[in-house]
């Protein structure tokens, strides 16, 4: 990142260099697939959240009601 700064007949250029380190993200994230048939989306179907007994789950188009 670079800062120019210009004052009647003076300037002043500044270059900002931020080093840090890298950062590895870890994450619990699963592929989604149907609660009952276990299919996902990669087999073609369609899913869609629905909640059972206070619980969130995931159903494909045939075990949706």
């Amino acid at each position: 990142m670079s800062q120019l700064v210009y004052s009647g007949k003076s300037s002043l250029i500044q270059d900002f260099i931020l080093k840090t380190e890298p950062v590895f993200l870890t994450s619990d994230a699963h592929e989604m697939s149907c609660y009952v048939c276990k299919k996902g989306i990669h087999d073609g179907v369609s899913l869609t959240a629905k909640t059972l007994d206070s619980k969130n789950v995931m159903l494909c188009e045939k075990h949706f009601e």
